[in-house]
């Protein structure tokens, strides 16, 4: 099994810098809050969470720490990406708080996704 990474974003750029890359399969899902606790628990994963805000209501959510670490990735075949994923668009510019991720996640508007690569 590859690398896991906690993102709260996925972009196309995450398979590397062969667009498309050839021969190259990926698997989205939604995954459930208490999946994502087992398989972050299960294993050592690599935030790539852009925002402080994010990443504290994360470790909130999830019972651990999750760091803000504003790094590019690049999935591998074998590499899988757990998507905090926001569902609406905002005003440009917007930088939620903490308390305003919360409402959202709470109405729906935020739902988590696994992404795995595959050969």
């Amino acid at each position: 099994m590859g690398q896991v990474y906690l993102c709260n974003a996925f972009s196309i750029a995450m398979l590397g810098a062969e667009l498309p890359p050839e021969g190259r399969t990926i698997r989205v899902r939604p995954i459930s809050l208490e999946d994502v606790r087992g398989v972050l628990k299960s294993t050592s994963f690599t935030s790539a969470v852009g925002h402080e805000s994010t990443a504290s209501l994360l470790s909130t959510l999830l019972g651990l720490p999750v760091e803000a670490c504003r790094v590019q990735i690049t999935l591998s075949p074998g590499d899988r990406a757990i998507i905090f994923q926001l569902l609406v668009r905002l005003p440009e510019g917007a930088v939620l708080t903490r308390e305003e991720i919360q409402a959202l996640y709470a109405e729906g508007r935020i739902s988590f996704y696994m992404v795995e690569v595959e050969g």
